[in-house]
């Protein structure tokens, strides 16, 4: 049973946020998805006042990029290039043809040979490309609420690891059925974020859960990872991370805060459906 992610209540401004208490420990969490326009302005007391003695911001994961990575990225960049003499034309249905052709006329021309690329990688610059154009912004709101945290002298630790080695190798094993349900998962991303984006980002940004998941309904899901194109593998990765990383800040006295990806929070057995499971009481800080 997927727990109710109720709307805050208008005196309540800003983004939503639940409290996570277990004993004498609580975390404070903000649910948020990505990316967000640049510009949007939002009312950011709610957390500051959570940051306000806060013993450490728990943040989602990044992607790390060392050394050997940037070899295995060079080495397996044929591994993303369609066979000599073929365009994606030449691969993609009809329908899947003509998004590409829709969305890579949208904004400034891509500096890579996107024609060449495979499907998923071609929809992936495509998806960036597009982010550019409209002023979308995959770093906030996670960036301002760091921001926020040094200025209150505030520890920050992500939530898990994501190895760009493990991305790579899953997105070279993607068989051609798999590059299509991902081509086409990341077109229907690109086509709801440039419809819903503003009414989705002012419902967040007002705590406005019940219509925030209306217009996210439309969004349906966007992983190409696991054995099957579609299968959400890292969505259940992320929240076992998220459910880790809260449950460790509440074995400690005290107050955290943690930043949560609104597909862990209402994901079935999601983040706060486990927690709850665990014993941790979940409610509307005020």
């Amino acid at each position: 049973m997927i727990t109710d992610l109720a709307p805050i209540q208008v005196e309540l401004p800003g983004p939503a946020l639940w409290r996570a208490v277990k004993g004498d420990s609580q975390v404070v969490i903000m649910g948020f998805f990505r990316p967000l326009p640049e510009h949007l302005e939002w009312k950011d007391g709610r957390i500051v006042h959570a940051l306000d003695g806060a013993s450490v911001l728990l943040v989602p994961a990044e992607p790390k990029v060392g050394l050997g990575d940037l070899w295995s990225i060079a080495w397996n960049y044929n591994a993303f290039m369609l066979p000599a003499g073929k365009s994606l034309k030449d691969v993609l249905p009809p329908a899947e043809a003509e998004a590409y052709e829709r969305l890579s006329h949208a904004g400034k021309p891509s500096p890579l040979p996107v024609d060449r690329l495979k499907p998923t990688a071609a929809a992936a610059v495509l998806l960036a490309n597009q982010n550019q154009n409209l002023k979308l912004s995959v770093d906030k709101p996670v960036s301002t609420i760091k921001s926020l945290a040094r200025q209150a002298h505030v520890p920050i630790r992500e939530m898990g690891e994501i190895k760009v080695g493990a991305l790579i190798r899953v997105g070279r094993g993607l068989t051609d059925a798999q590059q299509l349900d991902c081509f086409r998962l990341i077109m229907a991303e690109a086509d709801w974020e440039a419809r819903e984006m503003d009414a989705a980002a002012a419902a967040w940004a007002s705590g406005d859960v019940k219509t925030l998941r209306a217009h996210r309904a439309e969004r349906g899901r966007t992983s190409c990872t696991g054995e099957e194109a579609n299968k959400p593998a890292f969505i259940e990765k992320g929240v076992r991370d998220v459910v880790t990383s809260i449950s460790d800040a509440l074995s400690k006295p005290g107050k955290s805060v943690a930043l949560v990806d609104l597909d862990y929070l209402d994901a079935p057995n999601g983040v706060l459906d486990q927690l709850k499971a665990n014993g941790v009481d979940i409610s509307v800080p005020r």
